[in-house]
């Protein structure tokens, strides 16, 4: 987990480091799903950019349905972010 400065907010949060490293995980977890995704996008850009474009590059692309894997894990962390960061501010003064 990366350090985080001290802020005069979250002195006295119940839990305030476990929370943290929650939120620290869902926004790792959360870059890492757009890596994945801006991959694919560069992949796919640079196939269009090619200029012996065939079509079995093409399908080969549009088979690659893990890209879709990355966006359904995009959304659950940031659903998850969302989540921990209201119950942060539920718990802050």
């Amino acid at each position: 987990m990366r350090s985080y400065p001290q802020n005069a907010a979250l002195l006295g949060v119940s839990n305030v480091e476990n929370l943290l490293l929650f939120v620290d995980d869902d926004l790792r977890e959360t870059a890492l799903a757009i890596h994945h995704i801006e991959q694919f996008l560069v992949r796919t850009l640079g196939l269009l950019e090619t200029p012996d474009l065939r079509r079995e590059d093409v399908q080969a692309v549009a088979a690659d349905t893990s890209v879709l894997d990355h966006v359904d894990m995009l959304n659950e962390t940031l659903e998850s972010l969302r989540r921990r960061l209201a119950r942060l501010s539920a718990r802050m003064k």
